[in-house]
């Protein structure tokens, strides 16, 4: 019998992992009552594969977009639709999580034995290796991001649950009736920062309760692994300046402060300095201007760019 749950899927251009994934999904040892696949556009044969295999399936609900609205527009129409249908909690993941197959039943045994907690989130493997980056806890002033470590997973805590105030999609389950009071995330992120600006709203209501038992493997490429030194390409614009709307929205003055203080030093200066220093034989230039188009953005109240930045 399908638990009373929900299941939003969001994927882009990725038919091989998505199939995966929704093997995955189907196959747990309590099954979703409804699977809610956003396909934002894709190109690669996902919308004939999603029409021809899944729109006839009952538990299915297939949306496809007329154009690529990133991972936050994904997430935005997905539980959006999923608030609609009658289930207790929503299950957020990206087709590149692939789901233990007791990764809800963990889940769903957790909510009843710690009703104080609204939301909830599993261990996050990569290449065999615990992600510390998905649960994250915040720390003041600046509101800078601290991964939970591996202790909070293993060892002396192996198996008992702990609470952190950041989660990201993958992974992330949430009362229906939290999403109701949260809102749903903003769209114009369109990348990165998404679930960590959701999530802030979500800790007005109740903190992320990670159960370790519950585990995905993440099969993403290690981050920093496409580009020396940190050389940026077009998503650390968003991550840029999805950051310092997210602190505008969510900090103090202090927080604000310390923020651009630590962003300068990491970010602006940085860019800078290799670039006069000629640092590998690159001027650095695409890196620079990126960090200007990012800043000036954030600090606009137009209309807010979306999809891949052509600088």
């Amino acid at each position: 019998m399908a638990a009373n749950y929900a299941v939003v899927l969001v994927t882009y251009n990725r038919l091989e992992l998505l199939r995966e994934c929704l093997e995955q999904i189907e196959n747990q040892t309590v099954p979703a009552k409804k699977i809610i696949v956003v396909n934002n556009a894709s190109t690669d044969g996902t919308t004939e594969y999603l029409r021809k295999y899944r729109e006839n399936d009952a538990r299915y609900r297939i949306i496809t977009c007329a154009e690529n609205l990133g991972g936050a527009g994904g997430f935005e129409k997905g539980i959006q639709a999923s608030v609609q249908e009658k289930t207790d909690c929503i299950l957020m993941i990206d087709d590149d999580a692939i789901l233990e197959k007791d990764y809800m039943e963990i889940i769903m045994d957790a909510r009843k034995r710690y009703p104080g907690y609204l939301a909830f989130a599993g261990t996050v493997m990569t290449d065999g290796r615990i992600d510390t980056f998905h649960r994250r806890n915040i720390a003041r002033p600046g509101l800078r991001l601290k991964n939970c470590p591996e202790n909070c997973y293993v060892g002396q805590n192996a198996g008992q649950p702990f609470a952190c105030d950041i989660a990201s999609f993958c992974g992330m389950v949430v009362d229906r009736e939290l999403v109701r009071q949260a809102g749903l995330p903003c769209s114009e992120y369109f990348i990165w920062f998404d679930d960590t600006e959701y999530s802030m709203r979500i800790n007005r209501y109740t903190r992320f309760l990670v159960v370790p038992g519950a585990v995905l493997n993440h099969k993403a490429a290690a981050d920093g692994a496409e580009y020396l030194h940190r050389r940026y390409d077009w998503r650390e614009y968003y991550g840029i300046r999805n950051r310092i709307l997210c602190v505008k929205k969510h900090g103090n003055v202090l927080d604000r402060a310390v923020n651009g203080a630590d962003m300068f030093c990491h970010i602006v200066f940085r860019n800078w300095l290799f670039g006069v220093v000629n640092m590998d034989g690159y001027d650095w230039r695409y890196e620079k201007r990126l960090v200007r188009e990012a800043y000036k953005d954030a600090r606009s109240t137009g209309v807010v760019r979306k999809g891949i930045p052509k600088f």
